[in-house]
C-alpha cells in the first residue's frame, strides 16, 4: 500500500500534517479495523508504532517535527494477520481513558 508522506508523518511524529479524517482512515487501513472513535486514536497510534518503526526506515519520519515540505509517497506492506493481532494486543494492554468515567450510551 502507498501512503502519502504527510499522512505517514502524522502517524510517526505526533504532529497533525493532514486533516484528522486521514488519521482515522490510515489507522483503519493499517489495523484492518473500522469504527475507530476519537478517544481510541492515541492508543491506536501507539499500537501501530512498532509496526511502523519496523517498516519505515527513513529517519526523517521519526524526527518529531512538523514538516510540510516532506512530500511524496511511501510504500508500506499490507500488515499480516499476526502483525494486526500484535497491534490489537498492544492496544488492549494500554489503559482505557474511559475507565471509571461516566459514559452515556445513545441508541438510535
Amino acid at each position: 500500500m502507498k501512503i502519502d508522506n504527510q499522512r505517514l508523518r502524522t502517524l510517526t511524529t505526533d504532529f497533525l500534517h493532514t486533516k484528522i479524517e486521514c488519521v482515522y482512515e490510515d489507522l483503519e487501513l493499517i489495523t484492518g479495523e473500522s469504527g475507530l472513535m476519537t478517544h481510541m486514536l492515541p492508543r491506536a497510534m501507539r499500537a501501530v508504532g512498532p509496526w511502523l518503526r519496523e517498516h519505515v526506515k527513513d529517519a526523517r519520519f521519526w524526527d518529531g517535527k512538523f514538516d510540510p515540505t516532506h512530500t511524496g509517497e511511501t510504500e508500506l506492506p499490507e500488515p499480516t494477520q499476526a502483525e494486526r493481532d500484535a497491534m490489537f494486543e498492544h492496544f488492549k494492554a494500554q489503559p482505557n481513558p474511559l475507565l471509571g468515567k461516566s459514559v452515556v450510551v445513545v441508541n438510535l
